[in-house]
């Protein structure tokens, strides 16, 4: 028992000393000059710079003896340098934007690989080390933008079908593939020849509308496309001795094709049906009777729905500021 009890602390004994040995190891940091492209004096500083890193961390920088190599190495081209730092803690690769960009990138390398926290997590980066590319804003995909305008002619769909001119107008963001319309005053109108509903008329439309679009042939200068998307809108309507009415949400389905994509100024035909989702209401009102005791029958109120689509087929120009 007591020899078990003894071979036990001796093995204990090792690890803490092991460990101990380990946390005060001294670390050495050398350039990979197979791989390396900054000058000689750009190294020198270089390492002089990840040096202090180690040293603010907590490490000890060896004078002779090296116990923990580390191997540093840079990769420049252009304005762009992808550094590299490896060793016994692991392999860390960052990118600066020049040379005073190399000091904040060291230390956050540093400061990884002895925590063994990720790169760009909040506990390594503090206001003294975020680099000129954590503070410029993303990237993003580029995309085409125009104002447009478009007049044409339609349908509105009631007992009877009105036609009647249109107008709208939008702007219309696109990439390749896809794009997004938002457009505003899609109107079709024709208010007759009188006031009363004798007359026939008809406005209807949507006041807003949001759509996604898919352009078949991205890349050309002329492509088909087709999309849907949602509006709020109304519809009046009036036919004989009655009027309907309605408003609400909107389904809206547009196919069309656009010419001169590669200039700045775009035409584009288009054909669009709108869904509205409620029924056009109409309200008819009774004559009041007059009763043989003198007194009037109130008037009844009879009420009629009716669903009333409508289609525009129109011609657009957008048009976009050249870009700086």
């Amino acid at each position: 028992m007591r020899s078990h009890l003894l071979r036990s602390s001796l093995f204990t004994a090792v690890l803490v000393c092991g460990a101990a040995t380990a946390a005060s190891a001294q670390i050495c940091i050398s350039i990979d000059e197979a791989h390396d492209t900054l000058s000689p004096d750009e190294r020198s500083a270089a390492l002089l710079l990840v040096e202090k890193q180690f040293e603010l961390a907590g490490q000890r920088i060896a004078a002779a003896g090296c116990r923990l190599p580390y191997v540093l190495s840079h990769v420049r081209l252009g304005n762009t340098i992808v550094v590299t730092l490896a060793g016994p803690l692991g392999h860390r690769d960052m990118t600066a934007v020049g040379l005073d960009d190399l000091p904040a990138v060291y230390s956050q390398m540093v400061r990884s690989l002895v925590t063994g926290e990720a790169l760009g997590s909040m506990a390594i980066v503090d206001r003294t080390n975020v680099t000129v590319s954590q503070d410029l804003p993303a990237r993003r995909v580029q995309s085409d933008a125009y104002w447009h305008a478009r007049l044409g002619y339609g349908g509105v769909f009631g007992s009877q079908t009105h036609g009647v001119p249109a107008l709208g107008f939008g702007y219309r963001a696109e990439f390749d593939r896809f794009g997004v319309d938002f457009s505003f005053f899609n109107y079709h109108f024709d208010q007759g020849s009188g006031y009363y509903p004798s007359r026939s008329s008809a406005v209807a439309g949507s006041l807003l509308k949001l759509e996604g679009l898919y352009f078949t042939n991205p890349t050309a200068n002329r492509t088909a496309y087709f999309g849907g998307g949602l509006s709020w809108g109304g519809t009046d309507l009036g036919e004989g001795q009655k009027s309907w009415s309605g408003q609400g949400l909107q389904g809206e389905l547009t196919t069309g094709y656009e010419l001169a994509r590669a200039t700045t100024v775009r035409l584009f035909v288009q054909g669009d049906a709108t869904l509205p989702l409620y029924n056009t209401v109409s309200q008819t009102y009774s004559i009041p009777q007059r009763l043989p005791n003198g007194r009037y029958l109130a008037p009844t109120v009879t009420t009629e729905h009716r669903y009333t689509p409508s289609v525009v087929v129109s011609v657009g120009i957008g048009w976009q500021r050249r870009r700086s």
